[in-house]
Formats: C-alpha cells, sequence, structure tokens
C-alpha cells in the first residue's frame, strides 16, 4: 500500500482574470497548501491545479516538505496551517490553509495582519 504523506506547499501566484479573491491589487498572493501526496512531486503538481482552479497561475513553488506540526508552532499562522492539515489528513484531499498578499507583507512588525489574510474553505 502506498501511503500518502501530508505536504505544506507555499507558493507565489499572480491573480486571473476572473480571479475570485478579494484582490487588493497586489501583484502577487502568497498561498499555503497542505496536499496529501506520495511524494514532492506529485504534491506540487497537485499545487499548480489548486491554483489554476482558483484563477491563479503559479509563478513560483517556495517550499514544499513534508508537514511536521513541530516545525510551525512558532508561526503566527500554526492554527489555520493544523486545521488545514487535519482536514487533508482527516478527507484525503488538499486543503488551503491562507492567502496573504504581497502588498500585507509592507506592513510594520507590530501592526495587526488578519484583515489582509483571505481563508479560503
Amino acid at each position: 500500500m502506498n501511503k500518502k504523506n501530508i505536504w505544506i506547499v507555499a507558493s507565489m501566484s499572480r491573480p486571473l482574470k476572473g480571479c475570485l479573491l478579494d484582490s487588493d491589487g497586489a501583484e502577487f498572493y502568497y498561498v499555503d497548501c497542505l496536499i496529501p501526496a506520495k511524494n514532492s512531486e506529485e504534491a506540487t503538481g497537485t499545487m499548480v491545479h489548486l491554483l489554476r482552479n482558483k484563477q491563479l497561475d503559479l509563478a513560483e513553488i517556495l517550499k514544499c516538505e513534508r508537514y511536521n506540526p513541530k516545525s510551525w508552532k512558532s508561526s503566527m499562522q500554526f492554527e489555520q496551517i493544523e486545521k488545514a492539515a487535519e482536514h487533508a489528513r482527516n478527507k484525503g484531499e488538499p486543503k488551503f490553509a491562507l492567502f496573504i498578499s504581497s502588498d500585507a507583507l509592507d506592513f510594520d512588525e507590530d501592526k495587526e495582519t488578519d484583515n489582509d489574510e483571505v481563508e479560503w474553505d
């Protein structure tokens, strides 16, 4: 039996015409997704299709690694990432963790960023 691991794939993508993402005019969106896959190649291939379905064009895969919650505990987005990992594990299907516009990265470290994050079901 080929057991699938949960992979976290971080990417940078461009919104395409018709993208349902509430665009703030940013050129890029940073997208994290938790994907059940046999290997990293399968996970990144799935990511391309998932982004296309959301009218986003992959610009770059920033990271693709087996998901280990211990590595993400200190992340501000850990709660969203862990919920997406649980869904991917339990349902056996990919789940987006969050989208952050490139414009949202131009904030001061002390400011609240919740308004710049979009979570999709």
